[in-house]
């Protein structure tokens, strides 16, 4: 991980040069070629890589790369609502609506943020500003798909079904993103506190539990639908 961050610039920063110069060299080097020592020289070089990084980035511009993360998260989500076109006849909705679309939909929300949490930890300002842009991203997916849905794709919705939509649509979207959010800012977390290494594996726990979280509620709301219990 430390060579990546080298090649993103991090070779060229004021703060970098003296730890190297102090470490005699590459890190790796200065602390020898005892394996165990290797996997040591490993977890230090990355936290003093990323902790030169994180002080010479402006506050300012962590903010903007966050903000930004989150206007992805809603867009990106948006393909998910899309890809239900491709799902046609009974078994492929249920398919869709319960496995494909949560998972899909969840992954594309995330990832920008997952992006920037694991590949570019410096531009982070705080573990809650991943969980907050997260729960951003996926309240914004839900405004667009309620858009797509309500003006789209149902004809003449009822004002069951809008209020429905409005009520869990954001409350669902917000709630699964916010699940993954508290994955993304633990793993941000042990890189600030003890400086391991992110581990983008250590979310997939986390998003599989809010694809498995907007599933359920998307099969209960097919059950409803279907039994015409749903209040619309």
């Amino acid at each position: 991980m430390a060579k990546d961050l080298s090649r993103d610039g991090l070779q060229f920063e004021p703060a970098l040069n003296a730890v190297t110069e102090g470490l005699g060299g590459e890190p790796s080097e200065a602390l020898g070629e005892e394996p165990a020592l290797g996997s040591i020289a490993g977890l230090q070089s990355y936290s003093t890589l990323y902790r030169a990084r994180r002080d010479a980035t402006p506050m300012s511009r962590r903010w903007s790369a966050v903000v930004s993360a989150g206007v992805v998260a809603g867009s990106l989500g948006v393909f998910g609502a899309f890809a239900s076109l491709f799902y046609t006849g009974l078994g492929g909705v249920i398919l869709f609506a319960v496995v494909v679309g949560p998972l899909v939909e969840e992954t594309a929300k995330s990832i920008a943020a997952w992006f920037l949490a694991g590949q570019r930890p410096w531009l982070v300002p705080t573990a809650w500003s991943i969980v907050a842009v997260m729960v951003a991203g996926g309240i914004g997916f839900a405004v667009i798909e309620n858009w797509l849905y309500l003006n789209v794709y149902i004809a003449d919705p009822s004002e069951g079904i809008i209020r429905w939509r409005w009520i869990f649509g954001p409350l669902v979207h917000g709630t699964a993103s916010l699940i993954v959010g508290v994955g993304l800012a633990r793993s941000w977390l042990r890189l600030e506190r003890a400086g391991e290494a992110p581990r983008p594996d250590a979310v997939v726990p986390w998003l599989i539990a809010a694809a498995t979280f907007h599933g359920i509620y998307n099969l209960l709301a097919l059950v409803l639908e279907s039994t015409g219990r749903l209040p619309i």
